[in-house]
């Protein structure tokens, strides 16, 4: 017979991750919601187009998303450092 899901210590040391990335998880968002904002202003106001900040913004939205689906339990794979950081290609950038 099996333990119970509270009995297994990788439960816990998920939950205590899970805690964790919480807390990267909001910082991250933070860190989005500014980038969003320069490229956003910086659209508006030039012709140039910002584009080491929409890559790191880009990069920032994947990281985000490796966090959801740890924490949604989609995935085992712990996001960065556990992994490498996500790179944009250039032809995403289109």
């Amino acid at each position: 017979m099996s333990k119970p899901g509270y009995a297994d210590q990788g439960f816990w040391f998920r939950v205590i991750f899970m805690l964790l990335y919480w807390v990267v998880l909001n910082i991250s968002v933070t860190i989005f919601g500014v980038l969003l904002v320069l490229v956003s202003l910086i659209k508006l106001g030039s012709k140039h187009e910002p584009k080491t900040l929409s890559s790191w913004l880009k990069q920032m939205a994947s990281f985000i998303q490796q966090i959801f689906w740890f924490m949604s339990y989609k995935t085992e794979e712990k996001p960065y450092p556990f992994q490498p950081w996500p790179q944009v290609t250039l032809d995403d950038e289109a």
